[in-house]
């Protein structure tokens, strides 16, 4: 039997944008102080997906984590426009992506 918890929508946006918050996410430190400046703990989704978007544009990310934060990006742009019914859909495929980017980055910094 399955007992494992799916995140709710808010938890989801909110693991998310825990990536991005200034003082404490991993997104803006691994693009340093020359990089976006990241997002405050109460932002919207909105805010997240031009954060993300911006982070995946910035010079000193690493390629292959600056492509899934793309699409990240673009999954949470979606789901800031979504209906009820796709909205879950569009914030889980954002928050797997942002899960393989900070696996991509924790591999990148330890080669």
């Amino acid at each position: 039997m399955n007992t494992e918890k799916r995140l709710t929508t808010s938890e989801l946006v909110d693991e998310i944008r825990s990536s991005l918050v200034v003082a404490t996410g991993w997104i803006p430190a691994l693009s340093g102080p020359d990089g976006p400046s990241g997002v405050l703990e109460d932002a919207t989704l909105s805010e997240i997906a031009r954060s993300l978007g911006e982070f995946a544009n910035a010079p000193t990310m690493p390629s292959v984590v600056a492509q899934l934060l793309h699409r990240a990006a673009g999954s949470a742009t979606a789901a800031a426009s979504a209906d009820s019914a796709t909205v879950y859909g569009h914030l889980g495929a954002a928050y797997a992506y942002v899960l393989q980017a900070h696996r991509a980055a924790s591999s990148d910094t330890t080669n």
